[in-house]
C-alpha cells in the first residue's frame, strides 16, 4: 500500500488548465486521469488536498465522477481534505448539504488531518501556513496555526516542492504544478523532510 497526495486538480476549471499548459480543460483532464490511473494500484490512498474543480456545481460533478472512475480502476481508496472551491469546505454556509454526494466517491471527506512523517506528525491541510498564489494571503482564518510541526499542503499552486513560513516551518505543496501534473508518494515527501 502506498500513500499519495495531491493538490488543486481544478478538473474543468480553464484557467490552471491555461496555466499548465493545455489548449482546453478536456485535455487537461484526461492527462490528470491517465497520471492517477497509472500510479495507483488497489490499496493504495490517495489524499486530495482540495480544489478538485473551480467549485461550479456541474464542474464539480464532473470532478466527483472523474474521480470516481479513478477509484473503480485502480481499486485506490481516495480521502478530501477539502479546499476553498470546495463545496463541502466548512467555509461554505451549506458545506454538510453536499456531504453524501461527495461521500458517493471518497471514503472520507474533512478539512484537515495529521499524518506520521519521517518520525514526526505532520499538518495535512488544503491551506498552508502562509503563502498563497495571489497577495495578501486569503483565507487566513481557515489555515492552521503554526506550531512548528511540518505541513502537507496545496493552494498556492507553486511550482517548488518546499517552502518555509514566517516562522521557518517546512510546508510541502503537493499541487499539480509543483509534480508535473502527477501525485507525490509519501516517501517522495518523506524524502523533502530529511533534506
Amino acid at each position: 500500500m502506498t500513500d499519495w497526495f495531491t493538490a488543486d486538480t481544478h478538473f474543468g476549471h480553464p484557467t490552471p488548465a491555461t496555466a499548465r499548459g493545455f489548449d482546453a480543460t478536456t485535455e487537461h483532464d484526461a492527462v490528470l486521469v491517465e497520471n492517477l490511473a497509472r500510479r495507483l494500484l488497489p490499496g493504495d490512498r490517495l489524499f486530495v488536498l482540495g480544489d478538485i474543480s473551480s467549485g461550479m456545481p456541474d464542474e464539480e460533478d464532473r470532478a466527483l465522477r472523474l474521480l470516481a472512475q479513478v477509484r473503480d480502476a485502480t481499486g485506490a481508496r481516495l480521502h478530501l481534505v477539502a479546499g476553498n472551491h470546495d463545496a463541502v469546505h466548512p467555509m461554505h454556509a451549506r458545506s454538510l448539504a453536499g456531504h453524501s454526494r461527495f461521500l458517493r466517491t471518497f471514503d472520507t471527506v474533512g478539512s484537515a488531518m495529521t499524518v506520521k512523517i519521517e518520525g514526526q506528525r505532520a499538518v495535512v491541510n488544503h491551506f498552508p501556513y502562509d503563502g498563497d498564489h495571489t497577495s495578501p494571503d486569503r483565507h487566513v482564518q481557515w489555515r492552521p496555526r503554526d506550531c512548528g510541526q511540518p505541513i502537507i499542503h496545496g493552494h498556492t499552486h507553486s511550482t517548488d516542492k518546499l517552502s518555509y513560513s514566517a516562522a521557518g516551518t517546512l510546508q510541502l505543496c503537493v499541487s499539480l504544478d509543483a509534480w508535473e501534473m502527477r501525485p507525490a508518494r509519501k516517501d517522495d515527501l518523506a524524502a523533502l523532510v530529511r533534506q
